[in-house]
């Protein structure tokens, strides 16, 4: 059923999506193998102040590009993501982040040919964790999580990528330095 125009795609909309992270988490799904990842991952994540900061994240503001049809969510752009990284490390865990891009693929309805970008999400996870625990354990959750999220609010049917990077990897800073 369509809902209107574009504005069916609102920051608000869009930002609705974003708990499905925390509760991925909070599910015990990337302890599904029950290694020493999973076990970090599920003792961190028993945190009171971890689930309520990451739940801050709601407060972070999308911008609508109505011209290239994208709304975008920087989240370092945004305090509440500095509060999930600080309780991530008070709670004993590993900041990483996750970038979600997600495209509308139907072409038809008020929301065809929109994209939603989610930029370096505040992730938190157990110190032994690895980005291929998190494509293993949680790319599909998470992917999946945000398509239903989305088409939930939005409409529209909806393809999402996930990609996860440590806060140590030298691809997340803005200047990368090479040794001649």
């Amino acid at each position: 059923s369509l809902r209107g125009g574009p504005v069916v795609l609102s920051s608000h909309a869009v930002l609705l999506a974003v708990p499905a992270i925390p509760s991925l988490f909070m599910s015990g799904s990337i302890g599904e193998d029950d290694g020493t990842c999973g076990t970090e991952t599920e003792q961190v994540w028993k945190d009171a102040g971890l689930n309520t900061a990451m739940e801050g994240l709601n407060s972070c503001d999308a911008s609508v590009d109505k011209g290239s049809k994208t709304v975008s969510v920087d989240f370092p752009s945004c305090d509440a993501a500095a509060a999930a990284n600080t309780a991530c490390s008070s709670a004993g865990g590993m900041t990483y982040t996750i970038d979600v891009a997600c495209s509308e693929t139907s072409g038809i309805g008020a929301v065809a040919d929109w994209s939603v970008d989610y930029s370096k999400m505040p992730g938190c996870a157990g110190t032994s964790c690895t980005i291929s625990d998190f494509d293993t354990m949680l790319k599909q959750h998470v992917e999946t999580g945000f398509q239903d999220a989305i088409k939930e609010h939005a409409g529209g049917t909806w393809s999402c990528t996930a990609t996860a990077s440590l806060s140590s990897d030298p691809s997340d800073d803005e200047a990368i330095l090479s040794i001649e």
